[in-house]
């Protein structure tokens, strides 16, 4: 039921992500720039992915996505969870590299 709901969240967040992408104002044309949508929808893939582990739910990460690079960054509680964040990003189709800024509390 708690994957159920996870998973409704995800989606609610992608179809307003996607849904607000066309809205003036919201994004200033250089961040368009700077982050394709390719980009975006990759870092997103990632996040339901982290958010979707039960070992990670309540964990801090960030995810940055540029051309098939990846930037975790912000802190989890054990290197364990550092290591799976790590790895759940590395099987994700295309992502190239990952750079693990994560921090152990």
């Amino acid at each position: 039921m708690i994957y159920k709901v996870r998973y409704i969240w995800v989606i609610g967040c992608l179809c307003i992500l996607f849904g607000t992408s066309g809205c003036a104002g919201l994004l200033s044309p250089e961040s368009i720039e700077q982050a394709p949508q390719e980009d975006i929808v990759l870092a997103m893939k990632i996040k339901a992915q982290l958010m979707e582990a039960p070992e990670l739910s309540a964990a801090a990460i960030h995810v940055e996505a540029s051309n098939g690079r990846v930037v975790l960054s912000g802190f989890v509680e054990t290197n364990s969870q550092r290591q799976l964040a790590n790895s759940i990003a590395q099987q994700t189709p295309n992502v190239i590299r990952i750079d693990d800024q994560i921090q152990v509390k």
